[in-house]
């Protein structure tokens, strides 16, 4: 695609974007789903403004996004804040990955009959998209037990749902006899991208960490704005860069970046970073999310069926039950064990990329099939997961927003 043709679509896409998140702040729904929706009318459903070859060009973007997003989660996750509730955030996660999974293929399994669509709807229901949950958490200003279980939980979730999918994708086309299973396919392999993952994550992480101390610390305070600014946003194109060419994990690479750096600074360094690459990060947000909805189908929601709707009724019950089951072995408060499961229904990035997989490892039946009944799944959990989680923080008193509005 021409160059100039695509900063055409950039800027209808941010255009759109912002105007269908301000609407839907006037309908007291929260921003990502305003831009969603403007995705749905600007992509081939409706308008086809941007259409199958434009999004291709976008894809780019789309990662680089999320590796900010990624890097972002990473920073919130601080140790000794994380250590506090360590071992619950580890139950927890583990607990609700495991149900969710547990829930979707037994039910399934028992309805469908086959075997290799029970296990690979299982493995994709576990994971749980980042961005709209770190978007609200910053927006809100959100602060609590609730919002502080949900970030560490969401980010381990991610190093769960690629083991997970890996392992049950391996056995699923086994049994259509694509290929022999081996545990190198099933375990070692998904197991060695986490691993590296994490490696590379916190390798750049170090060396992160290394410049703010011994070079940007020197700067004066204005000149530091810029210099973690263009430092943060370096180290996550190269993440990225890294994790694709090799094949990691999106989030789980950038997010150890985050990780890292921030518990190798003070307290200065942290907050200046921050507040950089948020004014930095605002109208690439509205791009991600608006791009997210483009490349959604509606006509999806006609040729799914009930499998689709079981899909998205079992998965919602796992992350609920299952988070709920998690907080109580952990013996976490009531008001984490209640909320926690409703902040964890949104699906979006770590889904799609596992659908990309899909179509790569299944024969071409198979994965237009797996992927008409997940893709329906997230046009679901995309508009409504966010705007539930952003009932469920007002409701707990964690919004901080809401606060500030009945001060004023």
């Amino acid at each position: 695609m021409d160059i100039y043709i695509f900063l055409f679509y950039l800027s209808i896409t941010l255009l759109a974007g912002f105007v269908f998140g301000k609407l839907a702040e006037l309908a007291k729904v929260p921003e990502i789903t305003g831009y969603i929706i403007a995705g749905v009318f600007l992509g081939p459903s409706i308008l086809n403004v941007l259409n199958v070859e434009a999004l291709s060009s976008f894809d780019v973007i789309t990662n680089f996004v999320l590796g900010i997003i990624a890097y972002q989660i990473g920073t919130e996750l601080w140790m000794p804040k994380v250590r506090k509730s360590g071992k619950s955030i580890v139950t927890i996660t583990s607990v609700q990955a495991i149900a969710t999974a547990l829930i979707v293929f037994a039910v399934i399994y028992l309805i469908d009959g086959r075997l290799w669509l029970a296990l690979t709807l299982s493995a994709i229901a576990t994971a749980t998209a980042p961005a709209p949950i770190m978007v609200i958490v910053k927006k809100l200003r959100a602060k609590g037990p609730v919002t502080n279980t949900v970030i560490p939980v969401v980010g381990i979730d991610d190093m769960f749902g690629v083991i997970i999918f890996g392992l049950f994708t391996a056995i699923a086309v086994a049994t259509i006899g694509n290929e022999a299973l081996s545990i190198h396919n099933a375990v070692i392999e998904p197991i060695i991208e986490v691993l590296l993952s994490v490696g590379v994550g916190s390798v750049l992480g170090i060396i992160l960490g290394f410049i703010s101390r011994f070079f940007i610390h020197r700067l004066p305070k204005k000149e530091k704005y810029i210099a973690y600014l263009v430092f943060s946003l370096s180290s996550v194109l190269l993440a990225v860069f890294i994790a694709h060419t090799y094949h990691l994990s999106m989030i789980l690479t950038p997010m150890m970046i985050g990780m890292v750096f921030t518990n190798l600074v003070k307290k200065e360094p942290f907050e200046i970073q921050g507040a950089a690459l948020s004014n930095f990060s605002g109208p690439l947000i509205i791009i991600f999310f608006t791009l997210a909805g483009a490349q959604l189908s509606l006509s999806v929601l006609k040729s799914a069926g009930l499998i689709a709707i079981l899909y998205i009724v079992l998965r919602t019950i796992g992350k609920i039950g299952g988070a709920y089951l998690g907080a109580t072995i952990a013996k976490s408060p009531k008001v984490v064990r209640n909320a926690t499961g409703f902040c964890l229904l949104p699906q979006g990035g770590v889904e799609i990329g596992m659908l990309v997989a899909v179509s790569s490892i299944f024969p071409s039946g198979e994965a237009i099939f797996i992927k008409t009944i997940v893709l329906a799944g997230i046009l679901f959990f995309e508009i409504v997961g966010p705007i539930i989680f952003k009932i469920t923080l007002e409701k707990v008193g964690e919004s901080r927003l809401t606060e500030h509005h009945q001060e004023a």
